[in-house]
């Protein structure tokens, strides 16, 4: 599991989460950065996620899918995200706030490794900055399993084995002890 690195002593605390790509391929889950208030509900307008991506070749950033706001890419190596919205918490972690899409070109080398720079702005909210590390992987398949389709994963493994005991426990039920 890549590591997670965390910034704040403010009203937010943030987690920067690290994320592998494979070659010709893009992350299993997007990146972006873990928020909390650390003072309990609180909201947040004019809120601005900045990711400024560096050293590795054939990968790039582009603004994600999931997330609501509103993105712009100034330079394939910078993207710029405002949530016109705001940040609202209450009591609970907002996960991969406002995400950019990680993908590899297949001139990417395995191994390779950059950072992204991700700043989180806010009205009346100190600038907090964090990096993120991402690696090049040789294949798909070298990823973690996360995200809804690990959930789902799990869901089916666990079913399958209850299968398997009630099916086990059906058949020790029909053997009976001779009298």
């Amino acid at each position: 599991m890549p590591d997670q690195s965390h910034a704040g002593d403010g009203p937010v605390g943030a987690g920067f989460p690290d994320v592998e790509v494979p070659v010709g391929g893009a992350a299993i889950d997007p990146l972006g950065p873990s928020l909390w208030s650390t003072t309990g509900p609180a909201t947040f307008s004019g809120v601005t996620v900045t990711y400024h991506l560096k050293g590795v070749s054939g990968v790039r950033i582009t603004p994600g899918a999931q997330g609501g706001g509103d993105c712009a890419t100034p330079s394939p190596a910078r993207v710029v995200c405002t949530d016109p919205r705001g940040l609202s918490f209450e009591g609970e972690t907002v996960e991969a706030y406002l995400p950019v899409e990680v993908t590899a070109s297949r001139s990417a080398r395995p191994g390779d490794t950059g950072e992204v720079t991700i700043t989180v702005n806010a009205d009346g909210l100190a600038p907090i900055t964090g990096v993120s590390e991402v690696r090049v992987l040789g294949r798909r398949d070298d990823l973690p399993v996360t995200g809804p389709a690990a959930g789902w994963s799990g869901v089916l493994l666990l079913a399958a084995g209850v299968v398997c005991l009630l099916g086990t426990r059906r058949r020790r039920r029909m053997i009976l002890p001779a009298a």
